[in-house]
Order: structure tokens, then sequence, then C-alpha cells
């Protein structure tokens, strides 16, 4: 795949992303109906299908807490099959940008993985699960809220490559109560000894992190979210504004310098890359002094804070003055409603529940059970294929309500022109009261020959 591909008629491939999970080749896509950016996943796992399938099963879990699934499906690009998933992209400051690298306060590491578990638990009574919870699959919004990505499609992706403990509660539970004990000591949770524990948790978050040392719990979702409390949201409101003056975790590098004074913007890390190559091939060819080039060279700024001011991919802050511009109450109506879905959205929505997956044909049903019954049987393979091929292919126009609506317009237009002729009084072109003379013959005609007189007469 190539930059510049369609998917779905809808969805524009624009550039790579790294993904740390393998069967996937992600990319950053742009959704041409919708005017945002989105995360096209092109799955390469051994079996597409279920990760699909996994995808859909997360999007019938409606709930904001997590990321949604937009479409699904398969499509041929030149000679080649291609199954993909597309999501939305969170916006906010994702954990793993914390996770090693900082030490979080217990108020807020209670928040961020409280909350988290009391979302997995809605999808756990869809029998739904993560399946491989980890720091990057966790979001932090500017208005305190959590996103969780990859629900069950990354679990079915880890399952595949060995890498996932399974699709279960037990699973989850584990995965979240070994993330709070990273928040809150900035080690690995294999590493953490019952004296790494910082005394000032509270209790419960306490017995907690020296149960997951120990490894005898947590068992339920439940449990985590019993431990930790309710989440704070004027704490995880505060998450981008605390990144600046958090405790290094052990061992974790120093932050770089920070960038020379003048106006913030927020810049990539691939605009940084294309800048410094860019500075590079200009001082080779001569075209502008070194100091010049100096000015944008990568080192000279500093990622993390970056990062933590971005408030979605590929965003640029505003400049103090142009925020002045607009009153403060104006500025925090816009900053608590950043992350509400649009009213006009609604439909979009429905369109995408009803054709998250597509109902498959007869024949794509038995020949799918066939290829699953005989999974060697390569003209099964390639028939079920080929089914699946035609099941998606978009119909052709559909005529009849085009010919009812004629036939209906036409009905219409005789019984008004019949109505009219029957209202209207009937006007013959003689005059009714003065009848025309009838006209008779001025002679008529006898038998010929003329009868004979008989004899008695």
């Amino acid at each position: 795949m190539e930059a510049g591909a369609t998917l779905g008629r809808r969805f524009v491939l624009r550039r790579r992303e790294h993904h740390d999970l393998p069967g996937v080749d992600r990319w950053v896509a742009h959704d041409e109906r919708r005017q945002l950016d989105v995360t096209v996943d092109l799955l390469t796992s051994l079996a597409p299908s279920a990760v699909r399938r996994a995808a859909v099963r997360a999007a019938q879990v409606r709930d904001v807490r997590f990321a949604r699934v937009l479409a699904s499906g398969r499509e041929s690009v030149g000679d080649e099959r291609i199954t993909y998933v597309v999501t939305e992209r969170p916006r906010g400051i994702r954990m793993d940008l914390f996770a090693g690298v900082r030490v979080l306060p217990a108020r807020l590491a209670g928040s961020v993985v409280g909350e988290t578990a009391r979302a997995l638990e809605v999808a756990a009574a869809s029998g739904v699960h993560h399946g491989y919870l980890r720091a990057s699959s966790i979001t932090v919004t500017s208005a305190g809220r959590i996103v969780i990505s990859g629900l069950d499609a990354e679990g079915e992706l880890a399952t595949q490559a060995g890498l996932g403990r399974g699709h279960s509660e037990l699973a989850d539970a584990v995965a979240l109560a070994r993330l709070h004990l990273t928040l809150v000591t900035g080690m690995d949770p294999d590493e953490v000894t019952a004296a790494d524990v910082p005394t000032a948790l509270p209790a419960p978050a306490r017995d907690l992190a020296l149960a997951t040392v120990a490894g005898t719990g947590p068992h339920t979702l439940a449990a985590v979210s019993r431990a930790l409390g309710p989440a704070d949201a004027e704490v995880l409101r505060s998450v981008r504004a605390a990144m600046r003056t958090l405790p290094n975790a052990p061992g974790a590098a120093e932050p770089l310098p920070p960038a020379r004074s003048g106006p913030a913007v927020a810049v990539t890390d691939g605009t940084l890359e294309t800048a410094a190559h860019e500075a590079a091939a200009a001082i080779a060819a001569g075209l502008v002094a070194p100091e010049v080039a100096d000015e944008v060279r990568a080192d000279h700024v500093d990622r993390a804070a970056i990062r933590a001011e971005q408030a979605e991919d590929g965003q640029v802050l505003a400049a103090p003055e142009v925020a002045a511009q607009y009153s403060k109450h104006t500025r925090r109506v816009v900053a608590r409603q950043a992350d509400e879905p649009l009213g006009l959205e609604t439909w979009q929505e429905i369109a995408t529940e009803q054709n998250a997956e597509v109902p498959p044909s007869a024949a794509q049903a038995v020949l799918e059970w066939l290829e699953q019954r005989f999974p060697r049987s390569t003209a099964l393979s390639t028939a079920a294929s080929q089914a699946r091929h035609r099941a998606q292919k978009p119909a052709p126009i559909n005529s009849g309500p085009v010919l009812v609506g004629l036939f209906f317009t036409a009905t219409v237009v005789v019984a008004i022109v019949a109505f009219s002729m029957l209202t209207q009084p009937y006007e013959p072109d003689f005059e009714r009261h003065n009848n025309p003379p009838g006209s008779y013959p001025e002679f008529t005609f006898s038998p010929s020959p003329s009868p004979s007189v008989s004899e008695g007469d």
C-alpha cells in the first residue's frame, strides 16, 4: 500500500504510523466524508477475519470511553486483497508518555486506572474484553475523560502473535493493576518489590499494589475500581499541565533542555525530522548559512513539552494574542465541549452501526462453512474469497423505485386531467334550443316493375 490509496471510497491513506503489535500495518488516513484524521489498520495477521470480527464486536459497546470503530471491510487494491479496520484517533495525552518516565501521584494514577477499569466493566457485561491492555491504549483528553483504544481487536492480534494473556476479565484486571504499579513507582512491574511501593498510597490502593507484586490479585475489574475509588475529573484535566512538574522515574533519562525563547508552536515528530533533513541538505548545497539552519535543528526542541501541549495529532496551539480575542467564558466552553460529538454526526453513527458488518450472502455462508471444514482446499478458499468479494461489491442501480415513481406521477397527471374534464360543463358545437330542420328527399322511388292488377279487381 502506498500513500494516497483510498479505502471504502472514503479513507485516504496519508502516512504510516508505528505500532507495537505484529500483524498490522497502521496508517494515519483522512476521512473525506467527515473531514477528520482517522487510524486505518491494514491487517496482515494469520487470521485477519477474526481481528475484523473482534473490531465489530467492540463497535457494539456504546460507551464514549472507547475509541469508536468507524468502518471495517475487505477491498481489492490493485492485485492486493486488503482487510482493514478504521477507528477514531483519541485526542489528548497517552499514558505511555508517563509510564516508566514519570512518577504519578496516587490520586492521578488511581483516577486513570480506576476509570479505565469501570469502562472495561461495561464492555465485560457484553462479553467483550480488551485482551492486551497497556499504557498506550489509554488516552486522557483535555476534558478529563478516559478513552481506551483497541478494544478486543488488539487482544485478538496479540493472541495470534502469542503475546496476549487471553480475552478475559482476569487478564484485563491484572494488566490494569500492573499499569497502576508502574505509574506510582516509575518502575517495571516485574522489578518492583514491596519496599518500592509508596507508603503514601491510600490503604486500598496500597493493598492492590502489594497484591500485584505478590501475584495474588486482582481477579476482577470491580476489585481494581473499588481499590482505587472514583475518578477525579479535575485531576484528570490537569494531566497536561502536570507533566512538566512530575518527578522523573528511577533510571529515566533526563528531559531535553528547554527550547529557545520564542512563540510556542507544537510540531509533530515527522515535521521535525523533515525540517532537520531539509536543513542538512540546504547546508550541503550551500544555500543557507550554517547558523541559519541551526535555528531549525530538532535537538533545540523539547519533545516532551511538545507532546504534552498537543491536544491532537498535528494541532498547532494558538498564540496568546490570538486567544486573547475571545472571552474567558468562550474559551472555557470550547475546552469543555472539545471532546463532545457534533450533533450532525448522529446520522453518521447510525450508518456506521448499520454497516459495521456486511451480512453474508447464502453462497458466501455455505462456502465459508466448507472452508472451515476443509481449510486445506485451495478451490474452496478461492471460491469463498470470490463470494465475499461479490457480496461486498456495490449493487447496481435498482430501477424499481424509479419506475414506480414514474408510474405514480403519470397516474396523478391523468387523474388531474380527467377530473378537470368531468367538472367542466358540456358545451356542444350547435344551438341546443333551435334544432336544425330535418332534410327529406324531393321524391321517393317505387318498386320496379310496377305490380300488375289482379284479374278479380
